[in-house]
C-alpha cells in the first residue's frame, strides 16, 4: 500500500504528449491542504490508514468552478509540493482546459453534417461574413484559454503550444525583454488588435471597393486603443524596446535595410529620422511634404555617406527587393542583383534618349523601345539564367523591362 500512494503520479505516453494521472485527496481532505514541508515519501511513510480512506485517482476530473476557485490553485500548489516538475503541471492544465472548452468551440460551428463521398466538399473556406464572425467567436475563446493559464501558471498559452511543436514563436522571440506576465499582457493586446484590424478589412473587403470613413475611423481607433493599453503596461526604456521592434517607424527602417547588413547604430540613426518624419508628416502631399522629404533623404545621406546611400537607396526598391529575392531562391551570388537592377538604370536612360530625338515618329519611337527591352530581357537571363527571370518575372517585379 505505501509503495503505491508514493508512486501516486504515473506517466503515460499518449500521441507523444505527457498525459499524467495523478493523485486527489477525499472531498473531507481538500479543505485541509497539505503542510508545505510535506512530500509523497513522508505521507506514504506516515500514513497507514485503510485502503478504502487513503485517496482517490482521477484523470482530467475537475470542474469549471475549480479553474477559478481556490481549491484549484492549492491543487497546483499541492503538485509542486510532491515534486511534480512544473512543464508536467503546465501540460496537464493545458490538456485539461483544452479538452474543457472545446464545447464551446464546436458549438459555435454548430451541427455539420458529416461529409459523403458521393457529395462534393463543402466550401468552408470561404471567407463569408458569418465565417469571419465564427473566426472572432473561437479566438475570443482562445484569448479566455490564454487568460486563465496566464494567471494560473504566469506562462502564455499559444507560446506554450510553439514550444510544444518545436515551432519558433515570433513575439515570444520579439518579446523577451519582458517579463513572462508582461510578455503575456502585451502580445494578447497586440493580436487582439491584429484579429479587429483584419476582421474589420476583410468585411469591408466583401462589401465596399474600398474602406469607408467610418471604417478608417474605427482602425485608427484600434491603433490608438492598442497604443494606450501597451504604454499603460510598459515602463519607459520597456516601451522604448517595443517601438523598436513594432512601431510602424521601425519597420519601414528595416524593409529599407532589406538588401544590406546594417549596423546598430545604423539602424538607430536612421530610426530617430525616420520616427521624426512620420510624426510630423501625416499628410503625404504638396510643396511642403516634398521638401521635408527631400531633407529627410539628405539626413540619412549625411550618416550613411554617399556610396552607403546609395546602396541604401537602391535596397528600397521593390525591383532590387524582388531580386535579392530571386538570387537568395537559386543560389546565385546577391552581386548578380545588383548587377541586373544596373539594367534598369541604362534602360532609363536610353529611353529618356530616344524620347530626346527629333523626327521620330511615334510608330518609330515603339519600335525603338521594343527593341531596346527585348535587348535587355535577353542580357537579364544571361545574367540571371531562365528559371530565375521566371521567378523574378511571376513575382510581379521586372515590369522596367517592358516600360509597363
Amino acid at each position: 500500500m505505501n509503495q503505491r500512494l508514493a508512486f501516486a503520479l504515473l506517466i503515460i505516453a499518449l500521441n507523444g504528449a505527457m498525459w499524467f494521472i495523478f493523485v486527489k485527496r477525499t472531498p473531507h481532505a481538500k479543505t485541509q491542504p497539505l503542510p508545505a514541508s510535506t512530500n509523497a515519501t513522508h505521507v506514504a511513510k506516515s500514513s497507514p490508514a485503510p485502503i478504502a480512506s487513503a485517496v482517490i485517482v482521477r484523470t482530467n476530473a475537475f470542474e469549471w468552478t475549480q479553474l477559478e476557485a481556490e481549491d484549484y490553485r492549492t491543487y497546483i500548489e499541492r503538485l509542486r509540493s510532491i515534486g511534480c516538475p512544473e512543464q508536467t503541471i503546465r501540460d496537464i492544465v493545458i490538456a485539461d482546459l483544452e479538452k474543457l472548452m472545446a464545447p464551446r468551440v464546436r458549438e459555435i460551428d454548430g451541427h455539420k453534417e458529416p461529409p459523403k463521398y458521393w457529395k462534393p466538399d463543402r466550401k468552408e473556406l470561404v471567407r463569408t461574413v458569418d465565417v469571419l464572425e465564427k473566426s472572432g467567436k473561437k479566438q475570443e475563446v482562445d484569448f479566455e484559454k490564454r487568460e486563465i493559464i496566464r494567471e494560473l501558471l504566469g506562462v502564455d498559452l499559444a507560446a506554450e503550444r510553439s514550444k510544444a511543436s518545436g515551432e519558433s514563436d515570433f513575439y515570444e522571440e520579439r518579446l523577451n525583454f519582458l517579463d513572462a506576465d508582461k510578455r503575456s499582457r502585451v502580445r494578447m493586446i497586440m493580436e487582439r488588435s491584429n484579429r479587429e484590424e483584419v476582421a474589420l478589412r476583410e468585411k469591408s473587403w466583401m462589401e465596399n471597393d474600398e474602406l469607408t470613413s467610418e471604417e478608417r475611423t474605427r482602425l485608427d481607433q484600434i491603433a490608438a486603443t492598442k497604443a494606450r493599453e501597451i504604454a499603460a503596461l510598459l515602463s519607459p526604456a520597456e516601451l522604448e524596446q517595443y517601438n523598436l521592434w513594432f512601431s510602424d517607424s521601425a519597420y519601414k527602417v528595416r524593409d529599407s535595410f532589406f538588401a544590406m547588413e546594417p549596423t546598430e547604430e545604423d539602424f538607430l540613426a536612421v530610426y530617430e529620422i525616420q520616427r521624426e518624419f512620420d510624426s510630423t508628416w501625416t499628410n503625404k502631399s504638396g510643396t511642403e511634404y516634398e521638401n521635408a522629404r527631400n531633407e529627410y533623404e539628405q539626413k540619412i545621406r549625411e550618416h550613411l555617406g554617399e556610396e552607403r546611400y546609395e546602396e541604401f537607396r537602391r535596397s528600397r526598391d521593390d525591383d532590387y527587393q524582388q531580386l535579392q529575392a530571386a538570387a537568395v531562391q537559386f543560389g546565385l551570388n546577391s552581386g548578380i542583383a545588383t548587377e541586373v537592377y544596373g539594367f534598369k538604370k541604362v534602360l532609363s536612360e536610353e529611353r529618356q534618349r530616344v524620347q530626346e530625338m527629333p523626327g521620330l515618329t511615334a510608330e518609330q519611337q515603339t519600335r525603338v523601345f521594343n527593341a531596346l527591352a527585348e535587348e535587355a530581357e535577353r542580357a537579364v537571363i544571361e545574367v540571371m539564367g531562365h528559371k530565375p527571370y521566371r521567378y523574378y518575372i511571376r513575382s510581379g517585379a521586372g515590369k522596367w523591362i517592358w516600360n509597363e
